[in-house]
This record gives structure tokens, sequence and C-alpha cells, in this order.
């Protein structure tokens, strides 16, 4: 390898160029559907499905997207040491207002989640993840790889407190064509972030389609949630939101991105998309 071409290798890793933002929606059991989605350093959206996948599947699919920066974002419990009652990270994100939002979680213990679902499956793909990139750290990290847990409904009012917030999932009390509505916000938003902003690329051909359907709403809810945990670790990573923190380490945490100031973009994307 000749010289220039190693300095440009340095370059691209040290400025991120090389870093990757994985998304998971995870089902809490192996026969719904997870949706996972993968963004590159430059917000194009590389793989976005939702489909109900084991856990090897998603962890071969990490391995296929793996550099050697890799932040990897779940929407489920990952840290769970409590056997009954909650977690301190849900009470306090749900005490907080984000944004001057308010947001409320499930309640999580090793109790309800093994009698119901037999284990933590949060926990077990973590651990299968870490068994497959050895260096991997939890929590935020900007320079090495990463695995944390998030919270869509969270990252909405956080990134996009313009219109939070947004009832886009399906609810018992709630119908379905308000559902749908809000879903339809929530879609327009998107697509001023990649058509107009220019913040992403690739994500509105893939979530685009006309959903008629509660089984096909659930199944862009799963897509979009893993978007949004992607997106807003990317949101981060490029310092156009700072994470807040609720929980710790070693009780279990959830971050969720807060805008802070003007979006930006890295030098190294500028007319690439």
């Amino acid at each position: 390898m000749n010289k220039g071409v190693a300095t440009l290798l340095f370059y691209l890793q040290e400025s991120g160029y090389g870093m990757k933002f994985i998304g998971i929606d995870l089902a809490w059991t192996y026969k719904n559907e997870t949706g996972l989605c993968v963004l590159d350093a430059c917000g194009r959206v590389e793989y976005l499905d939702s489909k109900v996948y084991s856990n090897k599947e998603i962890v071969d699919i990490i391995k296929q997207h793996h550099t050697e920066n890799l932040t990897i974002a779940v929407d489920a419990p990952l840290i769970v040491p409590n056997e009954g009652g909650s977690r301190g990270a849900e009470g306090e994100m749900m005490r907080a207002r984000i944004n001057g939002h308010r947001i409320s979680a499930f309640n999580s213990n090793r109790n309800y989640f093994t009698k119901v679902f037999g284990e933590i499956r949060g926990e077990t793909l973590m651990h299968m993840i870490q068994s497959e990139i050895p260096n991997i750290q939890i929590g935020v990290d900007r320079v090495k790889s990463s695995i944390l847990e998030t919270f869509p409904t969270g990252i909405v009012n956080g990134l996009f407190p313009e219109i939070a917030p947004i009832k886009y999932k399906i609810k018992p009390k709630i119908k379905f064509d308000e559902t749908k509505s809000e879903m339809g916000r929530l879609l327009t938003r998107f697509d001023k972030l990649e058509n107009e902003e220019k913040i992403i690329s690739g994500l509105m051909p893939r979530i685009n389609d006309e959903v008629t359907t509660k089984k096909g709403h659930k199944h862009l809810e799963d897509k979009i949630d893993a978007f949004l945990c992607a997106f807003g670790m990317y949101s981060i990573y490029e310092e156009f939101a700072s994470e807040a923190m609720f929980g710790s380490v070693d009780k279990g945490f959830i971050v969720i991105p807060v805008i802070h100031k003007s979006q930006v973009r890295a030098e190294h994307c500028n007319g690439s998309k």
C-alpha cells in the first residue's frame, strides 16, 4: 500500500467515515417481527426491514455491516438486574421532560420477562453480540464500537419537538384512522429530513408504501422504530443532538438524543449523496 492510500484510509477511519449505526426494534418474543435498520456515516439507509428474525440472523446482519466503529441501538431492555419492581431508568425518563414532553414506558424486571417470555431477549442478544464483537462497549462511545438501549418515542420527542407528540402506533382505544393520520405526520417529517434538509438518504422509498391494514401498519411501525434507533445515535455522533442518559450502565439505562442546535453535516459527507 502506498503512502497516499494509507494516509487516506487513516483519515477516513479517524473522521468516522466507516462508522455504521444499527437500530434494532427488538420483539420480546421470537414469534413477532423485529425491525432492523443500518445507516452509514453519511446517513444513507443501507438496510431496512421488519420480519421475524432469530437472534442468530440479527447477529449475522450485524457482522455483515461490521466496521471498526459500530454503534448498535436497541429498543428493548438490555440490562435488567432487578428481580421485581422497575429499573431506575424508566422512572427517571418518565419523570423528565424531553423538549417539554413527558413519555411513558414499560417497567422492566426479571421476574416478568422470565415468567412471560422465558428470558430477557435483549440481554441474550447483547451477550451474543459481545461474543462476536469482543471489544464492544456498553453505552455511548464515539470512538469505539458500542451497544446501548434507546426508546423511539423519546427519540421523536428529542429530535422532532415541533411535531411531538405523535401517536403513530396502534393502540386499543385509538381509532385506526387517527393512528394512520399521525403516521402521516411523521412520514412528512421524514420526507423533509431526506429531501429538503438532506440529512439522510434512502429512507422514503423503503417506507412510503400506503398502509391500509393494521397488520401492514404494524410492519411499518417496526421499520420506523428501527430507523429511529439508528438515526438517534447518528444524530448524537454528528453532534446536532446530545445524549440524555437515564439510569446507569450497571443497573440498566436508556439513551435519548436531544436536539440542541442546527443540524450539521460532517465534511466527509459533503457532495456524496
